[in-house]
Formats: C-alpha cells, structure tokens, sequence
C-alpha cells in the first residue's frame, strides 16, 4: 500500500530528503509539502530544490499546498481536506518548516480518523530520530478509560517487563483466560506486547510514556 507523507516546508529541504530516504520512500507514494502564503523567496528554492532532489533520487514528487497561516483553524479544516483526496497510511515529517505549520498538520492528522504516524528527524544528521505511532496520541486522549482489572494489570507489567500470564493470573487473583481477555484488550490499545519464548508480556513504548 502506498504512503502518504505530509510535511511543513521551510527554507531548507535536506532535511526533508534524509527523512523520505530514511524512510524508504517511493515514487508510488504521495508527498504533500505545507507553507504559508505567500511563498517568500527562500521557502520556493527549498521547493525547487525539493523536486529536483525526489526526481534523481526517485522519491515521490511533491505537491505543495500554500495556506493562510493567520488563519489557523481554516488552515487546519484545509489541510484535513486535502489529505482527504488520497489514501494510504499517513505519516507526518516533522523537523522542518515552521512550528506554527507543524502544529497545524499535527491537528489535521489527529481528526482525519486514519491511522498515522509521527516521524522526527532532527536539524543535524547526528541527532536522535523518532517514530511515534498514532497508538500514543489514542491512548492519551482515551487517559482513564482503562478498566480496573487493566488498569492493574498493566501495573504489573510496568513493574515486570516479561511477567507471564501464569504470574499475572496469580498476582491478580483471577482466571489465566481472564487476563488473556485483558492482555488482548490491552495489546489493541498499543500498551502491551508479547515477546520471548515464554510469551512474556512488555510493556510498549506508548505505555511506559504513559502510565510509568
């Protein structure tokens, strides 16, 4: 399935490219660069220089959407609108352009309703880059709707990263199928995962920021 990716575009678009090349992006994806209107100078030669970097390189080519930065909520509902008309997993670059804009698509990107992903990569090449799944923003917004019995139990695999279903089930005081059913509601929320031979049970990265 092809990907949609969704960047702000600022005067430097190298580090859009090492993004997209990080990425493994194709030209069977789609590139949607995002600035404000008007385009100065700086911001089109970054564009320019952008879809002469993706036409050598074989990535996607750009398309690039001018909005009205003084009016942020509009901006926003036409950012939203925009990705509306192509289909794919959406993954938002963020690391260049404006704050304003990254922002505003962060906001587009949440109330699409499709699954997404956050990409950071950092100003300078030796920086940490970072991958953050929509299972994150889901689980904060959804903060405190985790049933007592969940709540326990992703306690206790917080307190024990490898904690069995047999230790769970005895530390709980309930049935093992009563916290596999758990550990399944748990595991589609994005906060727990099995690993290991002995299917022991981690917490995710989503859940560690979370609720640790």
């Amino acid at each position: 399935m092809s990907r949609v990716f969704l960047s702000p575009l600022g005067f430097h678009e190298d580090i859009l490219i090492r993004a997209l090349i990080q990425l493994r992006a194709s030209r069977l994806d789609r590139l949607l660069v995002v600035s404000c209107k008007p385009l100065v100078g700086g911001v089109r030669r970054a564009f320019d220089g952008l879809k002469a970097s993706c036409s050598r390189q074989d990535l996607p080519e750009p398309g690039l959407l001018e909005v009205d930065c003084s009016r942020f909520y509009e901006s926003v509902a036409e950012v939203r609108r925009e990705l509306g008309k192509h289909e794919g997993e959406l993954i938002l670059l963020l690391g260049a352009g404006l704050r304003i804009l990254s922002h505003m698509l962060e906001i587009a990107v949440l109330v699409s309703g499709r699954p997404f992903k956050i990409y950071y990569e950092p100003e300078s090449e030796g920086g940490e880059r970072v991958l953050i799944d929509h299972s994150l923003y889901e689980n904060l917004l959804n903060r405190g709707r985790l049933s007592n019995l969940e709540q326990r139990a992703l306690r206790l695999v917080l307190e024990k990263p490898g904690v069995t279903v047999v230790e769970l089930a005895r530390e709980l005081g309930v049935k093992e199928k009563t916290v596999r059913n758990t550990l399944t509601k748990l595991r589609s929320k994005g906060l727990v995962a099995k690993k290991g031979r002995n299917e022991g049970v981690e917490p995710t990265p989503v859940a560690i920021a979370l609720y640790s």
